[in-house]
């Protein structure tokens, strides 16, 4: 008699996600990013990185070179990018899902991770419209997610990132932290 076995979906195996991670170097102002492709379980398929480096001047604030430079950035990973992956998977720290969603735009579906914090789990939070569940995409999901792939890519990413560009000072504090992204209207006082 064979022994009965758990099977990773046909989906799950034959469908990419891409991880982008994005940081921001204040002190050289610079940003550098990456973004890894795995399959379903979590192996890497491909990863790309770049850097940019951001406006100096008095004028620029660090919000606005932000809002300005990560979308450039994220679109220069995307452009570079050999697969076409089925899911976008990005950390909260990157911003809030309307700027993502108008700046990154991704036509594929986008997700947003939030880490651990305050002994909650990690949460799956979608930037655009959901995959319905017969779409790869959904099956892909819902395999990193059972395999505990939300928050792993990113430090293999910072990892991979710090070994690349060696010479740049990543900060210390939280590996997974970027500046702060809340959007204002024009004439909003801080």
């Amino acid at each position: 008699m064979p022994v009965p076995y758990r099977k990773t979906p046909r989906a799950a195996e034959i469908g990419v996600a891409a991880y982008l991670h994005i940081l921001w170097l204040p002190t050289e102002r610079i940003f550098c990013g990456g973004l890894l492709i795995t399959d379903g379980k979590g192996q890497p398929q491909e990863f790309v990185h770049n850097v940019l480096s951001a406006p100096t001047g008095l004028l620029w604030t660090d919000e606005q070179t932000w809002q300005r430079g990560l979308p450039i950035l994220a679109h220069s990973l995307f452009d570079a990018c050999r697969r076409e992956p089925d899911l976008l998977v990005a950390l909260d720290s990157l911003g809030p899902a309307d700027f993502l969603s108008a700046e990154v735009a991704p036509s594929i579906p986008f997700a947003q991770v939030v880490p651990p914090r305050d002994g909650l789990p990690a949460e799956w939070n979608w930037i655009n419209t959901p995959p319905s569940s017969g779409m790869r995409a959904s099956v892909l999901a819902q395999e990193l997610i059972r395999r505990g792939f939300l928050v792993e890519p990113f430090e293999r990413l910072r990892e991979a990132l710090s070994l690349v560009y060696p010479d740049l000072a990543f900060p210390p504090e939280n590996p997974l932290a970027t500046p702060s992204t809340t959007t204002r209207e024009p004439g909003d006082d801080a």
